[in-house]
């Protein structure tokens, strides 16, 4: 049986116009190797995507963004994937906001720690990224956040 699992993730972008990504190990289908990923997580019942993204990133980063902040969905990927014996089918929901400062004071790294990338530092990396695509992503809505 697969569970859905649903989920809100923010690209949340400091002052120097850098992604903040939690370092994480993924789960099976992809290699068992440290990799990359955004900030937020799962949908609770009773709970829309961009207020789980808005929950989440608090949790996470101490950063307290809002609906507002984050306005509408920049882009949706969905897929299978599999922990300890469950399967899960996921759509994953992402927002853009900005912040103020590079300072994170959540617990979203689950130790394995956090850093703040610039575009063309994750379309140039060797290290999994997820999502894929993020550095066209990123590009795009910084050319289009500059042009507002």
């Amino acid at each position: 049986m697969i569970k859905n699992r649903p989920t809100g993730r923010v690209i949340l972008v400091d002052p120097a116009d850098r992604a903040l990504m939690f370092r994480f190990v993924p789960p099976d289908p992809w290699p068992r190797e440290l990799a990359w990923h955004l900030p937020g997580g799962g949908i609770e019942p009773g709970e829309s995507a961009v207020e789980a993204a808005c929950r989440e990133v608090y949790e996470e980063t101490g950063f307290i963004i809002t609906r507002q902040d984050l306005g509408e969905p920049v882009a949706v990927n969905e897929g299978e994937w599999s922990l300890r014996g469950s399967r899960y089918y996921t759509v994953h929901t992402y927002f853009f906001a900005r912040v103020s400062t590079a300072e994170v004071s959540g617990s979203g790294d689950d130790g394995f720690g956090h850093r703040w990338w610039t575009a063309t530092e994750l379309d140039t990396t060797a290290e999994r990224v997820f999502p894929p695509g993020l550095a066209v992503l990123l590009k795009d809505l910084l050319q289009g956040a500059q042009h507002e």
